[in-house]
């Protein structure tokens, strides 16, 4: 008798079968730890453009100026500002 190789469906279910018990296995505390990790390494690799526009895009400009570290002296209220007058 001929053994199948896995097939993509197999190795989905399998994937789908593993995340689950991981989760099943986490507390609040490590869920979020791992939240964290996850987000944090697929925002690092976009641009500070990508970031920014997908911060407006999914919040709004107020909610991007509280988040802007204080960065080469320039305050928040300053980048308001310049964007105000860029429109």
């Amino acid at each position: 008798m001929t053994e199948q190789s896995p097939n993509k469906k197999d190795l989905d279910q399998l994937v789908d079968n593993y995340v689950m018990h991981i989760i099943d296995g986490l507390d609040y505390k490590d869920m979020e730890q791992m939240c964290y990790d996850l987000l944090t390494r697929e925002y690092e690799k976009l641009t500070w453009d990508d970031v920014t526009e997908e911060i407006v895009d999914l919040y709004d400009e107020d909610t991007l100026i509280d988040l802007l570290p204080d960065v080469d002296n320039t305050t928040k209220e300053e980048y308001n500002n310049s964007m105000n007058n860029a429109s």
